[in-house]
């Protein structure tokens, strides 16, 4: 297979309602297990920590919020490249220029979901920092 990317493409965080309904289900259909006494982090999450982050995903954690705040912080977008042997594999990625005149660029590369946090503090100060050169 050859041939050129496609896109880049905008793209912006946003999780399906009906996703974010069928997990907050799931969330409220937990049965938890009776826990060891003193087990602390021996065997796992404690109970108690386990049962406070879950009440939060179900019934405190504000979704749409979320996805604002990283859609404006982070520019994102989609880009389709044709890999041989692999078909095309969309990519997803952040682009945000710095204010500083011929800056370096640097490039992050994630394999997790968790990223956006450290990445968005990262960038922020990045783009803002000064010449230092």
């Amino acid at each position: 297979m050859t041939g050129y990317a496609q896109g880049p493409y905008p793209y912006l965080i946003s999780v399906p309602e009906d996703e974010i309904f069928r997990l907050k289900e799931k969330l409220a259909s937990i049965r938890f297990p009776d826990e060891l006494e003193e087990a602390e982090w021996d065997y796992g999450v404690p109970l108690a920590d386990a049962k406070r982050l879950i009440t939060r995903w179900r019934e405190g954690y504000n979704w749409r919020e979320h996805e604002e705040r990283l859609n404006n912080a982070l520019p994102q977008f989609l880009v389709d490249i044709p890999v041989e042997g692999f078909g095309t594999l969309n990519i997803h990625f952040v682009h945000k220029r710095s204010n500083v005149k011929d800056s370096i660029p640097i490039l992050f590369v994630h394999g997790c979901e968790y990223y956006t946090n450290q990445y968005t503090m990262i960038l922020t100060w990045s783009v803002r920092a000064r010449k230092l050169y």
